[in-house]
């Protein structure tokens, strides 16, 4: 039931209910205009505890909305990941988890950070998860939107991980000043009021809220077209 799973997203009732509002607002979008598949893509440092609640989420969101997801992760850099002990998911951590969770993992495509650039997608991109931490990374990442309009949804959901005590010249926001200064017709937006609203049923939605934005093109063919809202 779809109002009930609304209901468990905005009471952060699951784990990461942020990833589940993100694929949950890109299928809502991609049903109204039409669309029978998108890709949801993390770019990250092969965070498999990640993959595995998108994995849920989208099994989840799939049994109540007549859409498929297919799920992409770009790693960045293994070698930082199984070096750097302060990261929360190391791989010691991993030879506890679940058999069936490991099996979860091999579903999904896992590629090189360096093939985001020629990867094809078959399927509009409707959700990007950004825990790319620096602004270099982030820059880089960003090649993503060089991609054709019909890539994307006309307004693809966007996360980003790391705005935490960062400011707005560093990191992942001041990736994204850049990104829209360099624009006339591509840009990242707020999604206004979104995390005020949510926070009524869950205080953490004030924060976590205010990292999901819009990746608009105006020169999208169904940009005008109105989407009902879902949560």
């Amino acid at each position: 039931n779809i109002n009930s799973y609304i209901e468990i997203i905005k009471k952060g009732l699951i784990p990461r209910p942020h990833y589940a509002l993100g694929i949950l607002l890109a299928c809502n979008q991609a049903v109204q205009i039409g669309l029978k598949k998108i890709s949801v893509v993390e770019i990250g440092f092969y965070d498999k505890s990640s993959i595995i609640d998108l994995v849920e989420h989208k099994n989840i969101i799939e049994s109540i909305l007549p859409i498929k997801v297919n799920i992409i992760y770009f790693n960045i850099n293994i070698d930082l990941f199984n070096s750097n002990k302060n990261l929360r998911d190391r791989n010691d951590f991993f030879k506890k988890l679940k058999k069936k969770d490991l099996e979860k993992i091999k579903n999904v495509k896992i590629l090189d950070f360096k093939r985001l650039n020629k990867e094809k997608f078959n399927d509009p991109i409707g959700f990007i998860i950004f825990d790319t931490r620096n602004f270099s990374v982030t820059n880089q990442a960003f090649q993503i939107f060089k991609k054709k309009e019909n890539c994307f949804l006309p307004k693809s959901i966007l996360y980003f991980d790391h705005f935490y005590r960062s400011s707005e010249f560093e990191g992942e926001y001041f990736g994204i000043n850049k990104f829209n200064k360099k624009s006339d017709f591509k840009k990242i937006s707020d999604i206004i009021e979104m995390s005020e609203q949510l926070s009524l049923s869950w205080n953490k939605w004030l924060f976590l809220g205010k990292r999901f934005k819009y990746f608009i093109n105006f020169k999208h063919k169904d940009f005008k077209k109105y989407i009902s809202p879902v949560i």
